[in-house]
């Protein structure tokens, strides 16, 4: 009798757990607000830095979040002030189980500026949009690159260096964490 697969989700939780990331499998959209609202918390934040994303909006997330005393603070919002905000929420494009890895944007904006900028980066994306291998990936992006986007973030796990003295450091050039939501989870 062979073994089952994992799933797609499966695969991707535990290459990111691996990575030092932390993926949270998530059924509704209040249970990602409760989690956010615990990161959140957390960090000693009820203002969370914000890169305004299709399914944020499609599910009402900043509804959900307002009823936890939580606020969704656009980048050019705050301008100057974003530095001081310690957790950080974009949305995925897609996910390479394969890899662990996140892939943001695809347009110009702020995705990039908001998974740097905080301490905690909060990642949502769709169980669906979760790829099994780089090479699928890679089909997703040149299709979007020939229809003229271009501007995409990678991202595999939390900031990390071993630069100076061998010595790994976490959020050296960026978050200290990073999380990953996913919305609706087997897969």
């Amino acid at each position: 009798m062979s073994e089952a697969q994992p799933s797609l989700v499966e695969q991707f939780v535990a290459v990111l757990d691996s990575t030092g990331g932390q993926a949270h499998v998530v059924a509704h959209v209040g249970d990602v607000a409760d989690l956010l609202a615990r990161v959140a918390g957390e960090q000693d934040s009820r203002r969370i830095l914000y890169a305004p994303f299709e399914l944020s909006e499609q599910v009402g997330l900043r509804h959900h979040l307002a009823a936890r005393g939580l606020d969704l603070v656009e980048l050019g919002e705050v301008g100057t002030e974003a530095k001081e905000i310690t957790v950080g929420l974009t949305g995925a494009t897609l996910a390479v189980a394969e890899s662990g890895s996140v892939l943001l944007g695809g347009r110009p904006g702020p995705e990039g500026l908001v998974s740097v900028l905080p301490w905690v980066h909060l990642v949502l994306i769709r169980a669906t949009d979760i790829v099994p291998d780089i090479a699928t990936a890679f089909e997703h992006v040149a299709a979007r690159l020939e229809a003229g986007e271009g501007d995409w973030v990678w991202i595999t796990g939390p900031s990390r260096t071993a630069d100076i003295a061998h010595t790994l450091v976490l959020g050296a050039h960026g978050p200290n964490a990073l999380h990953v939501l996913i919305l609706g989870g087997n897969r």
